[in-house]
């Protein structure tokens, strides 16, 4: 996948068959939250600082809950640069108490050479969150297998399965101790599961360098509590609100993993829906399956796409209101599902529309809570109202 210019979202779709992300225009589309109420503007161009006066700031509805909510950001070599102008800064400061790296923290941004790290600008963010009273940073991620974010120098090694090993725990550790105390948790395995396989592992170069293996999964959570005690593990994948057989397969590696002291704290569910699609009886389930092992249940690549035909040109006021309605049903099943000592909290995979992963060239989507020019949409009072129990 292309990640320069956009904020890269892990699951490649997560059950929305986008093309790969790449360079993405404006969007076309902008409908307010104020263009429902007879009583507030309907101007779609109002300004980031207005915009965040005006609206309820998400974080100070979550206080009642006592989770994070959270927004992916991007850095200087992406498209979504939290750092290119201080009113994206000051909207995400206003509107979540946590955040979370698209990209900088992934691996090839961290060590593009064997044994040499770049902490750059991961350590910017870190200052950033530290800047900001009362949020957290999640750490993404010490393990994926999308190719432009694996090193060269992994992608070709050529020793045995013990001395990968080595280099790759190397990394995380490295890495996991670098941030030790200044991130809340970690994915740190992200992906490494495909139903599709006939002993239920992705085919990636950790599995492969492994000795065709999934034994890196577990030697990486075990790095990670050694390396930072104090961080909550997490594996995330996507589909595994829907898909029962990769659903099962995790529950069973969790099962797996308690059994023999593997240190893991929580699961991410991606998250990466449509409109119409799971339904939230299945999202429900899915939750619960996690609850019942006793692990902390994150979403924690929230977004919904609405033009999964490419069918609109721009987004009208009726999918606004069907997408506040679907933000707000996944927002409420995870407050009625998951019980508040297990609530790991609620990331939404980028801040405004024409920036996500999922709006394309020739396949436009407004798929977040933010128009372009930062004003709020439907879809954040879809959040809202279900964080207030409306």
């Amino acid at each position: 996948m292309a990640c320069v210019a956009s904020v890269t979202a892990c699951g490649g779709g997560g059950g929305y068959n986008a093309p790969a992300p790449v360079a993405s225009s404006s969007s076309s589309g902008s409908v307010t939250s104020s263009s429902l109420s007879s009583s507030s503007s309907s101007s779609s161009t109002s300004s980031a600082s207005s915009s965040s006066n005006s609206v309820v700031a998400l974080k100070s509805l979550v206080a009642t809950w006592g989770f994070p909510i959270g927004v992916a950001v991007g850095g200087p070599q992406d498209g979504d640069n939290l750092f290119s102008t201080a009113q994206r800064q000051t909207v995400v400061s206003s509107q979540f108490n946590s955040v979370v790296a698209g990209n900088i923290m992934k691996m090839s941004y961290l060590e593009p050479t064997q044994d040499t790290f770049t902490f750059a600008n991961a350590d910017a963010l870190v200052t950033y969150v530290q800047s900001n009273a009362g949020m957290v940073l999640h750490g993404h991620t010490l393990i994926w297998h999308a190719d432009y974010q694996v090193p060269t120098f992994m992608k070709n090694f050529a020793g045995t399965p013990s001395e990968f090993d080595a280099v790759l725990m190397n990394h995380v550790t490295k890495v996991a101790t670098h941030f030790a105390g200044k991130v809340v948790s970690w994915d740190v395995v992200n992906e490494a599961i495909d139903e599709s396989q006939s002993n239920g592992w992705r085919r990636s170069v950790f599995y492969t360098s492994s000795g065709n293996s999934s034994v890196f999964i577990e030697h990486a959570f075990t790095a990670a509590r050694l390396a930072d005690p104090g961080a909550k593990l997490f594996y995330n994948d996507y589909n595994t609100e829907w898909s029962t057989a990769k659903l099962n397969f995790l529950l069973a590696m969790v099962d797996d993993f308690k059994n023999r002291n593997i240190p893991i704290d929580g699961i991410g569910f991606q998250m990466h829906v449509r409109i119409d699609f799971p339904s939230i009886a299945a999202i429900k389930a899915a939750l619960q399956a996690v609850v019942a092992k006793g692990l902390l249940v994150r979403i924690s690549e929230l977004d919904v796409a609405v033009n999964a035909g490419n069918t609109l040109t721009s987004l009208d006021l009726t999918t606004s209101v069907t997408q506040k309605q679907r933000y707000h049903d996944i927002v409420k099943a995870y407050l009625d599902t998951v019980p508040l000592a297990q609530r790991g909290g609620i990331t939404v995979w980028g801040l405004v529309d024409g920036q996500s992963w999922i709006n394309q060239p020739g396949h436009p989507d407004w798929p977040l809570l933010f128009n372009d020019n930062y004003s709020t949409k439907p879809a954040f009072d879809g959040i809202a109202e279900a964080l207030q129990g409306l």
